[in-house]
């Protein structure tokens, strides 16, 4: 074995000597020529491939954020969906409350006058026009002025009237109290129906929500007078800092709803813009991530198979130097 692997005329060196040089050579010499060739296309093998590994695991990276995307859009248009329709609970359930808040309001109002009515039947506010209590004066006074009554009866008449006199005082002492209960009553009566029905309440702000989720245009105040002109020669203040424009809603401007239409597809995306690039984007770093995993598994086979070779080579030299040594 050992004459075969020095012998330049050996079956296993067929071929010239390589590099122009005409002396033949031993199959070791050959081994390691060819060694060191192998090693120099491995290690550009390995930096391709490497750098094709780099590029799909960055493409994967990328294509992972907008899978993530698309998925919170997609679980926020559903969210909203879901909202929506506390939204149009809660709206019919504010038209019941408005319609009997505003009918509490008018019947409280009129309890209100009828028991202030009431106490005012009991005082004089003008002469002529005498209230409950001096009449009941009066009707002592004309009671002691009885000429064919005997006083007995004068007495037993006046201590009626007292007793109805002293349940009057009693109404009468009463008045601030109930009146304040009432006026108190209705008070909540109006702010209830404010807090809830009027411009600003909460029917108000619930009904844009429902337009901004439901992609309509929100009944704003759209009247402008020209004092409220905006200075565009002038765009910032007297510190230097920008302004914000007439508009802050262009400045700032709101997501739009509904993000994803009813008959969107994954090949066929349909919604607001921002939802249909970032689809979009996706399908393209999908298709994308495929192509250079391809081109990765292609250069990695290539890579792989060079360094096949490389340790075949390695372990042929390292037999037969050991066989040399024997």
């Amino acid at each position: 074995m050992k004459s075969l692997l020095k012998n330049p005329k050996s079956k296993c060196c067929e071929g010239d000597g390589g590099n122009g040089d005409s002396k033949p050579k031993t199959c070791l010499e050959e081994w390691d020529q060819e060694l060191k060739t192998v090693c120099d296309r491995y290690t550009e093998e390995a930096a391709t491939t490497q750098k094709d590994k780099e590029a799909y695991e960055n493409s994967l990276g990328w294509e992972a954020k907008l899978t993530n995307w698309c998925n919170l859009i997609e679980e926020t248009d559903e969210k909203v969906k879901a909202i929506l329709v506390e939204i149009n609970f809660l709206l019919a359930q504010i038209e019941t409350v408005c319609v009997e808040a505003k009918c509490t309001y008018k019947v409280w109002e009129k309890l209100t006058c009828l028991v202030k009515t009431i106490f005012d039947s009991l005082y004089t506010y003008e002469k002529g026009n005498e209230g409950l209590k001096d009449k009941v004066l009066h009707l002592k006074e004309l009671v002691k002025c009885l000429k064919d009554v005997k006083d007995e009866d004068k007495d037993k008449i006046i201590a009626c009237i007292d007793k109805y006199e002293e349940k009057i005082k009693k109404i009468c002492d009463c008045q601030e109290d109930v009146l304040s209960k009432l006026l108190e009553t209705l008070k909540c009566a109006t702010l209830l129906w404010a807090y809830i029905c009027s411009d600003m309440g909460l029917e108000d702000k619930l009904e844009s929500m429902r337009n901004t989720f439901s992609g309509k245009e929100d009944k704003g105040d759209d009247s402008k007078g020209e004092e409220d002109d905006c200075d565009s020669d002038d765009d910032s203040d007297d510190n230097g800092e920008p302004k914000y424009p007439c508009d802050d809603k262009e400045a700032k401007p709101l997501p739009k709803f509904p993000i994803k239409a009813d008959n969107s597809t994954d090949s066929d995306p349909k919604g607001n813009d921002y939802y249909v690039n970032v689809k979009k984007d996706l399908k393209t770093a999908q298709d994308k991530t495929k192509s250079l995993k391809d081109a990765w598994i292609k250069s990695k086979e290539k890579s792989d198979e060079t360094l096949s070779r490389k340790n075949s080579l390695k372990d042929a030299i390292a037999a037969a130097e050991a066989l040399e040594k024997k």
